[in-house]
């Protein structure tokens, strides 16, 4: 019996040491888990890509996809700006004009005897910028038209032109002093220019006395 007791006490403080000796250890040892905030790295939204995905588009950046079957929309041109050539200006409407150079017959005063057939001459520059054409006149404004009609057909002249205008008429019958004063029209029915005039002195006619 002697002999067993030693035994018994030794299987006994064994198993006192099993059963204290890992809660022991484990109180006693020092923590090697590391703290959730020391070891939380701080990363940028940017940093952290899953593994095998693509990196993010950016904003902007990303193409809108084409549905199935559907053409896709041509893409938008800005036509170049073409130069403007701004609309000329209208001219200016030409002006009519006339001055007289010289009488080219029947000087003023001149003697006429009755029923005389004569043609006026003047020589005129026509000093406006518009041509003279066949729808210009030249019309009596007063005095005597001397058989002549009260308008004619104004001689053609280019502007810077020098023409002449010319009327045939008769001397009156009767004796005296007869004027008439002409001047030039443009076809919307306006004057211009300077006054004409014919200046004649009709005479009687010599009273021939028979023998």
């Amino acid at each position: 019996m002697r002999s067993l007791r030693p035994l018994c006490w030794t299987l006994c403080f064994a198993l006192v040491l099993a059963a204290c000796g890992p809660q022991a250890a484990t109180s006693q040892a020092p923590s090697l888990a590391p703290s959730p905030q020391a070891v939380r790295p701080t990363l940028s939204p940017q940093a952290v890509t899953p593994a095998g995905s693509a990196p993010a588009a950016t904003l902007g950046s990303v193409p809108k996809a084409t549905p199935i079957g559907a053409t896709p929309a041509p893409p938008v041109s800005t036509p170049a700006a073409s130069a403007v050539t701004p609309p000329a200006s209208p001219a200016a409407p030409c002006t009519n004009d006339a001055r007289f150079v010289r009488d080219v017959t029947i000087p003023d005063g001149m003697q006429l005897v009755p029923g005389q057939l004569l043609v006026k001459k003047w020589s005129v520059t026509n000093t406006g910028t518009c041509d003279w054409g066949t729808d210009y006149r030249l019309v009596l404004i007063s005095g005597d038209a001397l058989g002549a009609p009260s308008a004619v057909a104004l001689y053609p002249a280019r502007a810077g032109a020098t023409g002449t205008w010319e009327i045939q008429m008769v001397t009156p019958q009767n004796p005296g002093s007869y004027t008439g004063k002409w001047q030039a029209r443009d076809p919307a029915g306006n004057l211009f220019g300077t006054v004409v005039f014919i200046k004649i002195e009709v005479i009687a006619l010599p009273t021939v006395v028979s023998p």
